[in-house]
């Protein structure tokens, strides 16, 4: 076999990669918007070029080409064999007809097509199938002279959407997998990234040492920002008492206003990003894995579902904000029932303040769950925490989460009971001393501790039904644990 080469670089072409089978060309290069377009495209480096399978129908969204830098060569082989000899070796001759130094390839993604089709009956007959016609022509008209078109009293309507897919580039998602989860555990990591920029922020982990004071542009962008003496100093002695802290607890006990409190924090702690301590701001210095203390410090995350027991007056902290400062010291009788949504502690007589709280297990001040705290025993000399549970044992926040569920599901239920028998005490008539008719709304005013919530509805016939632990178990059952 004998090779003879011909090295000449030629011209340079274009490389079109088509994301189909060509049999004719003037089609392709129609569906390609014609060569004028194709060479419009060719000239513009930012240009996509469009393919639209159906170049006749204006319904349907084209797909586009982009453009990439890809070399290659367009070579010409000829291949030359001996008619008479079948055994002699054929000969090639290999010639270099150009090159190219970029690409337009269809990698995108491609959009509905539509077609304006309608169903046409072929006669009266119902066993007869209905054809389907090519409708453009009754929808749009084939210019600005077609008269008959406007002249019509009734056209077919058309109406599409003008795209499906907001982007048309293929993205990949690939998620880790943590080889060493089991599944078993269930603490809740941080999905969203945090609205602080300015924060010392840590992952928790059981090898690396925490930062004992902070940088040195964090202490330069404190004086910058105007900061008293007096507000760092209420919060340096609230660090001092406590070594963890959550934000909403700082900004309650401090007193200081959320643009001061940014740029105090990152000077006195350092921000957990994971772990038993997540979204916590710990003073430093303080190491809470060697410190058997800050089991009262740990993070406490609690989340109450959108059931019917608790989202009449549970809202989420966004809303009861909004709604806070719309109305602001409102006389609803729902505010008596709600802790108010800047309180940072779960008191025992009052809801949550919103549907998800961050909170520390000391914040949770209830005496049942303060016991328990207290019963854990001590570690042995050189026992370290879990770098999940930290000093807890497994499902404790579990047996916290029954508590306090079971102390909201007694507060509700206490509620609805006094609602039922405001409802009875409404709906029995009451007469005057002398008998001389009924009286509405007068007496020793009561009407305010008896009044109904503007949102119920309560009527002569709520007397007469039976309010039990069963309904009140139907309203209580959308409730997390």
């Amino acid at each position: 076999m004998s090779r003879q080469l011909n090295f000449n670089l030629g011209r340079e072409y274009e490389l079109i990669e088509y994301p189909g089978r060509v049999v004719n060309i003037d089609r392709m290069e129609a569906t390609l918007g014609g060569i004028v377009n194709i060479s419009k495209v060719l000239d513009d480096e930012k240009k996509r070029l469009e393919l639209r399978f159906h170049p006749e129908n204006p319904y349907n969204k084209p797909t586009f080409g982009d453009c990439t830098d890809k070399s290659g060569v367009l070579l010409s082989v000829t291949v030359r064999r001996h008619k008479r000899d079948k055994t002699r070796p054929p000969q090639h001759f290999v010639r270099l007809l150009g090159y190219c130094s970029r690409s337009f390839s269809f990698e995108s993604l491609c959009d509905f097509q539509y077609l304006p089709l309608w169903h046409q009956p072929k006669s009266n007959d119902a066993l007869v199938a209905d054809e389907l016609s090519y409708a453009l022509p009754l929808v749009k008209p084939s210019d600005v002279t077609d008269l008959d078109y406007f002249k019509r009293k009734e056209s077919q309507l058309l109406c599409l959407p003008e795209l499906f897919a907001r982007v048309d580039i293929v993205h990949g998602g690939n998620f880790r997998i943590d080889e060493t989860e089991d599944g078993q555990q269930e603490v809740l990591g941080v999905v969203t990234k945090t609205t602080y920029d300015n924060h010392d922020i840590v992952p928790f982990n059981m090898q690396d040492t925490f930062p004992t004071q902070p940088d040195a542009q964090i202490l330069k962008r404190l004086k910058i920002k105007y900061v008293s003496d007096e507000q760092f100093m209420r919060v340096k002695k609230l660090f001092a008492e406590s070594p963890v802290w959550t934000r909403i607890a700082l900004l309650y006990e401090s007193g200081v206003t959320n643009d001061k409190l940014k740029c105090i924090i990152p000077s006195l702690a350092f921000y957990f990003s994971n772990g038993p301590w997540r979204t916590l701001y710990v003073r430093y210095g303080y190491d809470p894995r060697k410190d058997f203390k800050s089991r009262y410090y740990q993070t406490f995350d609690f989340r109450l579902r959108f059931g019917s027991g608790v989202s009449e007056f549970v809202y989420s902290r966004k809303s009861a904000k909004l709604k806070k400062s719309l109305t602001g010291a409102a006389d609803d009788s729902k505010n008596d029932l709600v802790q108010n949504i800047d309180y940072p502690y779960f008191e025992e007589h009052k809801l949550p303040r919103s549907r998800q709280c961050m909170l520390r297990y000391c914040d949770v001040r209830l005496p049942k769950i303060q016991e328990m705290l207290e019963k854990i025993p001590t570690p042995l000399t050189g026992a370290v925490c879990n770098e999940r549970t930290g000093w807890l044992p497994p499902s404790f926040d579990s047996q916290v989460r029954q508590v306090v569920c079971a102390t909201i599901s007694e507060l509700l239920r206490n509620h609805y009971r006094k609602e039922h028998l405001t409802a009875e005490v409404d709906a029995v008539p009451q007469t005057d001393v002398d008998g001389e008719g009924d009286v509405e709304g007068e007496g020793d005013g009561d009407e305010e501790y008896y009044g109904e919530d503007e949102d119920m509805e309560i009527d002569e016939s709520a007397a007469n039904e039976t309010f039990d632990d069963k309904n009140i178990e139907q309203l209580l059952n959308n409730m997390t644990s």
